[in-house]
């Protein structure tokens, strides 16, 4: 049985961007569905089919997913962080985070292994966001937060 006992985490994911950041959500929310890359306390009932499913259950509601799965609205930088929000970087935070503010994947891969990346400023069941670039082109967004009771 589930219990709540696993308190708050941190997450991080990536994934293709093509200029559409809900686009690049919804791919990315699928990806980690997908792969049962989440927190999952109920194995008794078996992974749900799809995100909706996943969303009804009770202890998702209460505990999350511990994943981009529990983040859904997309807010400016200098937007107030709050219950599922995702707020990216300020030029300045980018700058402060990764020394540019235009972080190549690699930039981010070794923040995240180290886990540098700077989680301070956010909530509980927020998230920040940066797009990643590769010869001044932005090809990733990078999606990372703490969800968790």
């Amino acid at each position: 049985m589930g219990g709540g006992q696993v308190g708050a985490s941190a997450w991080s994911v990536r994934g293709r961007f093509d200029g559409d950041p809900e686009a690049a959500l919804d791919a990315m929310k699928a990806r980690v569905f997908e792969e049962g890359d989440y927190l999952w306390e109920e194995d008794e009932l078996g992974r749900p089919d799809s995100i909706d499913e996943l969303y009804e259950v009770e202890s998702v509601q209460e505990s999350g997913t511990h994943s981009v799965l529990d983040v859904h609205e997309f807010i400016s930088a200098t937007g107030e962080d709050d219950f599922g929000t995702i707020r990216p970087l300020t030029d300045a935070e980018l700058v402060a985070a990764f020394g540019t503010e235009e972080p190549s994947v690699a930039d981010f891969d070794e923040l995240d292994k180290a886990g540098r990346l700077p989680y301070e400023r956010r909530p509980r069941w927020s998230a920040n966001c940066a797009l990643l670039y590769e010869n001044d082109v932005a090809v990733e967004l990078a999606i990372w937060g703490v969800s968790g009771d």
